[in-house]
């Protein structure tokens, strides 16, 4: 039998095992490893925080990256660069808290000769500003000689109408069918228009005033002294600019010319003479810009006992660099930066106002008669002060209204009441005198301790606390070099270097 000499390929003879051929159909169906997205990148943020590390400048952040250096050593300059970092992010959270809540400071200006001081706004309320015998001709004149009962008292309260006096008396008088009418096409004359019924009845102003001064000079007291609409009632006020444009009696002055005083002034004051002695008047000092409201309490209730209030006057501005602020960084609204409905210049109590006028029209649709007229803003009638009434705690919640202090403020706290002298013999006095207690010397001013540019970058007092620091701080000597030893001859005496003017003979 022939036997034939198995045949060997080359890898069987140079003895290499041969893989079977399923084998190699199983290594061929695997699946190839490709790199998803986040692998890359991770190996990407990998690679660029090394890079990083690397080639920072921050102190001990390179020294984490070096493979060369133990674990203890990383770990340490870790800890480290943490630290600093978390020290970082709290100062950095301090100064932004400061710049949030304390980026300006108040300090005194005392350049007070350039001066123009404004004389403030003296407002009059009389507690009874009803004129009887006015009184009486309206009542007549609507009702004849048999008019209503309560009518007359009718007319006295919205003489003085405010929303204390709105939430105790409405009752007594809105539900009068006599008073009000029984519809709304027989309602009577002052329960439609309460304010042109006001106007009908109060004093006038020649009745009340007489002999007024201003900085010692003689005065018309009518050409002084203008009505006013007040949230306490029917006043008249000295120097305002909230006056009404609409009394009946006497021809309108739209034009309004603010008072101001001078250093050099006589008398820094404002005199006037009254008819009234039997009846108490609150005397109101603010701003020229503001009105009396309910933001303010009466300086001074008048029982002819006192003859001169004496006040001061702290005034507050804020400087134009402020404005990079927000509001609610600064606290402040500057006159022109808020437009208001009620006023063309900002004012805190003007801001109020138009606070108690929106919510008493979102209450009732309508506001009492005691707001200036504006577009939008209908008057109560008699009628419709009987919601005035119901809501008149939450229409004078203080807490519904968002208003600032203007950036430019005016206080005025009386200091001195000068009573008569009862030495003379007399129990009274028919004048009252208001006036500085002494020449404005102080105001304040607001201005930017802490703005964007220190808070990008140190300011300059922490850089020169730095160099004061770092001035006692001395490098090292270098290892090479000795110490350098002063002779006593090296040492030269100083120059003697006398003040201008003196002689060359001295010694």
């Amino acid at each position: 039998m022939k036997v034939h000499p198995q045949i060997q390929n080359k890898n069987q003879q140079r003895g290499f095992k041969t893989k079977s051929k399923g084998t190699n159909e199983q290594q061929s169906t695997k699946p190839k490893s490709r790199d998803g997205p986040f692998s890359l990148l991770a190996t990407s943020l990998r690679h660029q925080t090394t890079e990083f590390f690397n080639n920072s400048t921050l102190h001990g952040v390179r020294y984490i990256a070096e493979k060369e250096r133990p674990f203890c050593e990383k770990f340490m300059w870790f800890s480290f660069t943490a630290i600093g970092t978390i020290a970082t992010c709290i100062i950095i959270v301090s100064l932004w808290e400061k710049f949030q809540t304390n980026p300006t400071i108040t300090g005194l200006d005392t350049d007070f000769h350039n001066w123009d001081v404004p004389f403030p706004a003296v407002t009059i309320c009389d507690i009874d500003p009803v004129d009887d015998e006015l009184l009486q001709e309206y009542v007549e004149k609507l009702w004849g000689d048999e008019p209503p009962e309560n009518a007359t008292d009718m007319l006295r309260w919205l003489a003085t109408l405010s929303y204390k006096t709105i939430a105790s008396q409405a009752s007594q008088f809105v539900n009068n069918r006599n008073l009000v009418g029984d519809t709304e096409f027989d309602i009577t004359e002052p329960a439609l228009k309460p304010k042109d019924a006001v106007f009908s009845i109060v004093r006038h102003c020649d009745t009340i005033f007489y002999d007024c001064e201003w900085k010692g000079d003689s005065e018309e007291c009518c050409d002084l002294l203008v009505p006013v609409f007040t949230e306490m009632g029917f006043c008249y006020a000295f120097n305002s600019r909230h006056a009404e444009r609409t009394w009946p009696w006497q021809t309108q002055n739209e034009q309004f010319s603010e008072l101001f005083i001078h250093e050099t002034d006589a008398k820094w004051s404002f005199l006037f003479y009254s008819f009234r002695n039997d009846s108490i008047i609150n005397i109101y000092i603010h701003s020229t810009e503001e009105m009396a409201g309910l933001e303010q309490s009466a300086q001074h209730s008048w029982d002819r006992r006192v003859e001169k209030i004496s006040f001061s006057v702290k005034h507050t501005y804020t400087t134009e660099d402020a404005r990079q602020l927000s509001i609610r960084q600064r606290h402040c609204i500057f006159a022109d930066e808020q437009r208001l409905e009620t006023s063309n210049i900002y004012t805190y109590s003007a801001c109020m106002r138009q606070c108690r006028m929106q919510r008493s029209r979102s209450f009732c649709k309508c506001v009492p008669h005691f707001y200036p007229v504006i577009n939008g803003y209908r008057y109560c009638t008699v009628k419709e002060l009987e919601c005035i009434a119901k809501y008149a705690s939450a229409i004078t919640d203080i807490t519904h209204c968002s208003c600032e202090l203007g950036c430019s403020h005016t206080v005025y706290e009386v200091e001195k009441l000068t009573e008569i002298d009862s030495t003379k013999g007399t129990t009274s006095t028919s004048f009252l005198e208001t006036e500085f207690v002494s020449w404005p010397m102080v105001r304040y001013k607001r201005e930017v301790l802490f703005g964007w540019v220190d808070l990008l970058g140190p300011n300059t007092s922490f850089k020169q606390t730095l160099n004061s620091i770092f001035r006692f701080i001395r490098p090292p000597a270098p290892v090479n070099e000795g110490v350098l030893k002063l002779q006593v001859k090296d040492v030269q005496p100083p120059q003697y270097s006398p003040p201008p003017g003196y002689t060359e003979y001295l010694p």
